[in-house]
């Protein structure tokens, strides 16, 4: 009897574990910073690592924060900065390579681009209280002159958070 005992708990802590393991998610938090206009290699290498952390395991989270939220204010013609920017060929054909895909089904523009990361899985959440600051919102968690609805706004404390959270952490 004490030997099917221990056998029954030295069973459910090996499962306990494998159920722990498995639980555990690796995660990674892509801070983008720098406006289009600033530097526009900076939000389209991070399309290309949020896509390449994807493809590798993690539950990606994204922070568009400074000024990084202005490239996503709609302009003129209710479009933003980034959205109608064709992708250059050479790049669309080195992500199919990289990535195994058909290069049908690489995206054009940035604007896909960034629809298809999130299709993919990445989470996109933005500076709430930058986007007041910045003169884009009225108030706090309006996003009706950003050209995507993807993003969600946050306060710091959930910046933070998503800090906290994260394995790893890249910044653009």
């Amino acid at each position: 009897m004490k030997r099917i005992s221990i056998l029954l708990i030295t069973c459910f802590m090996i499962l306990s574990f494998t159920q722990i393991s498995f639980a555990q998610e690796k995660k990674i938090l892509v801070h983008m910073k720098t406006d289009l206009g600033k530097d526009d290699a900076q939000i389209c290498v991070a399309y290309n690592i949020i896509w390449a952390s994807i493809e590798n395991g993690y539950k990606v989270n994204v922070l568009i924060d400074a000024s990084a939220v202005n490239t996503y204010k709609k302009g003129w013609f209710g479009k933003d900065k980034l959205e109608g920017y064709k992708m250059p060929e050479s790049l669309r054909i080195e992500l199919s390579k990289q990535f195994n895909v058909d290069l049908i089904n690489i995206p054009k523009t940035y604007g896909d681009y960034l629809k298809l990361l999130h299709e993919k899985g990445a989470k996109f959440y933005i500076n709430g209280a930058m986007l007041v600051v910045s003169g884009i919102s009225d108030k706090f968690g309006d996003t009706s002159k950003l050209s995507t609805d993807l993003f969600v706004p946050i306060d710091l404390k959930k910046m933070v958070d998503l800090v906290k959270e994260a394995d790893k952490y890249i910044a653009y």
